[in-house]
């Protein structure tokens, strides 16, 4: 039987190893293409977020382990095999990894010295009747400020840069960078010494202070990514109450050990594999099977973390954390999950040919000045000019830029984007496939936020109303998490409810009329089909039924069908009930369903190029299957293979994010096509001689400028109407 971590290839076995000390994208590429470069390496993948090397051999070489090992310690980054039971330890040895970063203190400093810079050297261009001498003054303390700036900020690019292009013969836009800055400074020190008024300190620093920002919004894009890497069981804490000593403690769910007792209670989620030693145990399954009827086991069956316990139980624990039978998907998830999109290596060689342009631009420039018969040092600056302004380092800029663009739009539409180049994907799929239960299908009822800010905040008021009323949608709300105290619970037949915690917030659930006649202002809501909720007099949700919930879904997948007319829908789910899927087969001919499907059948049944929709455990081999991932709901937070997260069980999220995937295509090839045809016009005027350095100041602004409000039209998520 293979292990998680050893997947066969031929009669060779994926070698999987944690790679430490990367602290940008340069860094991975680096590594990978190092790698591949050694005699019986077939393929080597490095995903920047996750820090694991999968390398496939392509036949047995002795000692290729530690040539791999060997090559990745010369190149200057940490590396460590990775063993059976890798996952136990992983989220904390990924958590130390995401505080290698670009510090703030070096952005501050770096802005702080250009800005100062920028304004000296601004004020000799203006200066109008002053001496070269006053000017000579001015350039120097410009050069003052903006040289160390410079050299502070292009020291992280120089070192991914150079180390690149060394070991792996990779011409970055990092090396240009490196190399620009160094001419800056280079060109800078030559004019202050002979005594002209000419710097280059004040533009080069601005363009680094601006590329450091980039880098740094990028790295926290990916932090963000390392932190949501493994998904975690949503419970009401990480305390289990385990028996030891003859009596029931609580203790942390990290130490209970194999053949420990532990006891969960009413709609806690199991937190290991184990054996039953309650006579009897009713649970519902569908986060691990995708069956949404509530199952008994007996005294001895074998229970699995992520069932969802109906009565207290005390299990045995044969599983513990790390070796649990969902940790070996995770394994297998986070190995599968290191994939790029298709547009990474368009984008990588169109990086390279940027920065080749960019050196034969700038080259040409210097050349046409030197056949004129211009100076030497006039020639020297000409070459710096032209890296000034054909800039394509600035194009690059927008790309994080860019994505943290997406991140921040797509957040407040209530939509968790976890991969920015997921949307270039999303853009092009029409392969669509979905789990039923838990995703088309509701279990219980389910609250559906309104985003405001204060929807996570009703939640525990919620858990604990659900605990007492008697009403059925209330009854059957499952919530996670803690619950916060109610203490007056009053419920109006055919109307609604209204409970007051302990800290005094007050909630109110039910239909429009009853909560305008409880003094909640209510305004109108389109598409509304559940039951309204308030805190504190504002509304934050819906709490929508089953039968809704279902009808919604219907809803959702004909709408898809209009907005993406060449779609093919296809349902798998672990349901193995006869006709599961016939209420959503009947909605279109190009819906199609499988069912009593295994999580590896699930994950089989996908396609290379197409998007999955699920919400349980038993979907995490899929999830990682699939090019384009969403994970919906907020009962299993987090997850590297997930593109998407949809904290809100709201389908209709899934259709604004691939509207939005086909905007954001748009926009970023319409800035390219931007920067383009701006970097040919000044390439042609620098070559005439046009530019001063003030003129390449601005020109650099400009460009910028351009690319900026470009990209801003990235801040919108449209909603879609069909």
């Amino acid at each position: 039987m293979k292990t998680v971590n050893e997947v066969s290839v031929g009669s060779q076995k994926d070698l999987i190893y944690f790679i430490s000390g990367m602290w940008c994208s340069t860094c991975a590429k680096n590594i990978r293409e190092s790698v591949t470069q050694i005699e019986g390496i077939e393929s080597a993948d490095l995903n920047y977020a996750s820090k694991l090397l999968i390398v496939k051999p392509s036949y047995e070489l002795p000692g290729l382990d530690e040539s791999i090992q060997e090559k990745i310690i010369r190149i200057g980054f940490g590396v460590k095999k990775q063993s059976d039971g890798w996952i136990a330890s992983y989220r904390e040895r990924l958590q130390n990894e995401a505080n290698r970063k670009i510090p703030w203190v070096q952005v501050s400093l770096v802005w702080f010295l250009a800005m100062w810079s920028s304004m000296l050297a601004f004020a000799g261009y203006i200066g109008g009747e002053l001496s070269q001498g006053e000017l000579h003054a001015l350039a120097l303390a410009s050069s003052f400020f903006g040289l160390p700036a410079i050299l502070i900020g292009i020291y992280p690019f120089a070192k991914a840069g150079v180390r690149a292009l060394w070991f792996s013969r990779l011409l970055t836009l990092d090396f240009f960078i490196f190399v620009g800055g160094c001419s800056a400074v280079g060109v800078s020190i030559f004019s202050l010494i002979s005594n002209s008024s000419g710097t280059y300190a004040d533009s080069g620093s601005m363009i680094v202070a601006i590329l450091l920002l980039t880098k740094k919004i990028e790295n926290s894009i990916v932090t963000s990514t390392t932190s949501n890497i493994l998904y975690q069981i949503r419970s009401d804490s990480s305390l289990v109450e385990i028996f030891r000593k003859g009596t029931w403690a609580q203790a942390e769910a990290s130490q209970v050990k194999k053949n420990d007792i532990v006891r969960f209670s009413p709609e806690d989620t199991v937190a290991f594999d184990g054996a039953l030693i309650s006579d009897t145990a009713p649970i519902n399954n569908h986060l691990m099977s995708g069956e949404s009827d509530v199952i008994t086991l007996k005294k001895g069956d074998h229970i699995f973390a992520g069932a969802i316990a109906k009565s207290r139980i005390e299990m045995s624990v044969l599983a513990p954390q790390g070796a649990r039978k969902i940790d070996a998907w995770a394994e297998s998830a986070v190995i599968g999950g290191g994939r790029e999109s298709r547009y990474s290596r368009i984008l990588a060689k169109a990086e390279s040919a940027l920065v080749m342009v960019a050196f034969l631009g700038a080259l040409t420039i210097a050349s046409v000045h030197a056949f004129r018969g211009n100076k030497t040092e006039d020639v020297i600056e000409s070459f710096f000019v032209g890296i000034l302004i054909f800039c394509p380092c600035l194009f690059a800029s927008i790309l994080p830029l860019a994505s943290q663009m997406a991140y921040l739009a797509l957040l407040k539409s209530g939509i968790m984007l976890h991969r920015s180049d997921a949307l270039l994907d999303l853009s092009q799929i029409s392969n669509f496939y979905f789990d039923k239960t838990g995703t088309l299908e509701a279990v219980d009822s389910i609250f559906m936020p309104f985003k405001n800010g204060k929807e996570n905040d009703v939640l525990p008021y919620l858990k604990s109303i659900s605990e007492k009323a008697s009403h059925a949608i209330l009854r059957g709300l499952n919530i996670s998490g803690e619950s916060n105290a109610i203490n007056d619970l009053r419920e109006f037949a055919g109307l609604g409810g209204v409970a007051k915690a302990d800290d005094g917030a007050l909630i109110c659930v039910g239909k429009e009329s009853f909560l305008e006649s409880q003094g909640v202002d209510v305004i109108e809501y389109e598409d509304l089909v559940g039951t309204l909720v308030s805190l504190n007099g504002e509304i934050v949700g819906e709490i929508v039924s089953k039968s809704a919930y279902d009808t919604m879904a219907r809803r959702f997948l004909e709408r898809l069908l209009t907005l993406v007319p060449d779609s093919r829908i296809e349902i798998l789910s672990g349901d193995p009930k006869a006709g599961a899927g016939k209420a959503l087969t009947q909605i279109d001919p190009r819906i199609s369903f499988l069912g009593n499907l295994s999580p590896s059948e699930k994950a089989e049944s996908i396609r290379a190029n197409a998007v999955f929709v699920g919400d349980g455990l038993n979907d995490t081999l899929a999830l990682s299957r699939a090019r384009v991932s969403f994970r919906l709901g907020h009962r299993i937070s987090g997850f590297a293979p997930v593109d998407f997260e949809l904290r809100s069980p709201n389908l209709d999220l899934i259709l604004s994010a691939i509207k939005y995937s086909k905007k954001f295509r748009r926009v970023l090839v319409q800035t390219g096509c931007a920067a383009a045809v701006y970097n040919v016009a000044a390439l042609v005027l620098a070559s005439l001689g046009v530019f001063s350095p003030l003129g390449a100041v601005l020109s650099m602004l400009g460009s910028f400028s351009l690319m900026l409000l470009s990209t801003f039209r990235l801040n919108v998520v449209e909603g879609v109407k069909i």
